[in-house]
């Protein structure tokens, strides 16, 4: 991952290689594709697009770890999901492809394993165990950064996400009828684990001297 974009001053905040649109694309992608598959979810009617959500106590299809993702109940579901996918993948996605990979692949795992250990009964479906997974990776990245100004950086961050919707997360991990706590504290809990084996493959940054 780069870091600098000139020799004499570090950024004060972690940049990934490549344009912004490169690296904002994949979250991008994941929304677009969200909505798509809400689309057709009426044409291919409940038991297809059931086939594709994460059933209690079966491990033997962790593939539906990640299709449940696109998989969406309602129009408010995905409203709602989308709205979190999207600012928060746009955030990490900026910090470089290989981060927002390690952060929606760790967190759609342990969320699905989650759902997988402790779910009761019935199929869970939606993004929300990423969205948790993005939130625990942003709260915690903000705590192990080893950068001072980038540290801070993370915690204005953090702490505007916190005020804004500490209510959505408090909730989220309660237990509630239609609503997968599971999900919630799994993908959570993916999201803390990669900020930081993240931050331990990162060196702290430096200011470049001058000439």
């Amino acid at each position: 991952m780069a870091y600098s974009v000139n020799r004499r001053l570090e950024p004060a905040i972690p940049s990934g290689s490549g344009s912004v649109g490169s690296r904002i694309a994949g979250p991008l992608a994941v929304v677009a594709l969200m909505w798509i598959v809400f689309m057709i979810q009426p044409i291919a009617g409940r038991d297809a697009w059931s086939a594709w959500g994460i059933s209690a106590g079966d491990f033997s299809a962790p593939w539906t770890y990640f299709t449940s993702v696109f998989v969406h109940a309602s129009l408010a579901h995905i409203s709602g999901n989308s709205t979190f996918m999207l600012l928060l993948g746009v955030i990490i996605g900026l910090e470089g492809v290989k981060r927002w990979v390690g952060v929606f692949v760790g967190s759609a795992v342990t969320a699905g394993l989650f759902v997988s250990a402790l779910t009761p009964s019935g199929v869970t479906v939606g993004a929300s165990g990423v969205v948790f997974g993005y939130f625990g990776y942003i709260l915690t990245a903000a705590l192990v950064e080893r950068t001072l100004w980038v540290k801070v950086l993370r915690i204005v961050v953090a702490i505007a996400l916190l005020i804004s919707y500490s209510a959505t997360i408090i909730i989220g991990f309660l237990p509630a009828s239609g609503v997968s706590w599971q999900a919630h504290v799994g993908g959570f809990v993916g999201g803390v684990i990669v900020a930081i084996i993240a931050e331990r493959g990162v060196e702290p940054r430096k200011r470049a001297q001058s000439p």
